[in-house]
């Protein structure tokens, strides 16, 4: 097993490229590259009667996963130089998909709020007794310093800054 990527979820495309010689592999990730050798003799690669994306289509094959199959987009996927989205578009009888699908990616909604001066921010009623807080968020500036985000803590006299410093992003628990 090798992994690569990391932040996968994040709404952007990535690209994956498997490339098999001999018993060279090499396995790149947005341009994140590992080589590696298979163990064995393996001169080829001797592929099941099916090359799957998206999912496992039949429970029991190879690389049963007890993940749910893939949601998202795939464009441009080629095998052996074969362009399989066109296939499937033109209904060729060697492609066949299940589920829904669509032969189009919609882009998320972006919804974005600009701050006009040093004196504007968004505030939010705090929740108390959670024991878990998952905040998420994008920004751009062109500033080096700024605070992103602040919170009191209602039990204890600290708080949280999440702030930009020396254009870094830093994060401060007291």
């Amino acid at each position: 097993n090798i992994t690569l990527g990391s932040l996968l979820d994040d709404q952007q495309w990535h690209s994956v490229l498997i490339e098999h010689f001999n018993n060279q592999v090499n396995f790149t990730v947005d341009k994140h590259t590992h080589h590696f050798h298979t163990k064995g003799e393996y001169n080829y690669l001797d592929l099941d009667y099916e090359l799957s994306f998206g999912g496992i289509p039949v429970p029991g094959k190879s690389g049963t996963l007890s993940r749910r199959n893939f949601h998202g987009c795939f464009e441009n996927i080629y095998y052996n130089e074969v362009n399989i989205i066109d296939l499937a578009r033109r209904h060729k009888s060697q492609i066949y998909f299940v589920g829904n699908m669509s032969f189009s990616c919609l882009e998320p909604q972006v919804v974005p709020v600009t701050f006009l001066s040093s004196s504007s921010y968004l505030a939010l009623p705090g929740t108390s007794g959670q024991d878990e807080v998952f905040i998420n968020f994008q920004f751009r500036t062109w500033n080096k310093e700024g605070l992103l985000l602040s919170s009191k803590l209602r039990q204890a006299s600290g708080g949280f800054l999440l702030y930009l410093s020396d254009g870094k992003v830093k994060v401060s628990l007291h």
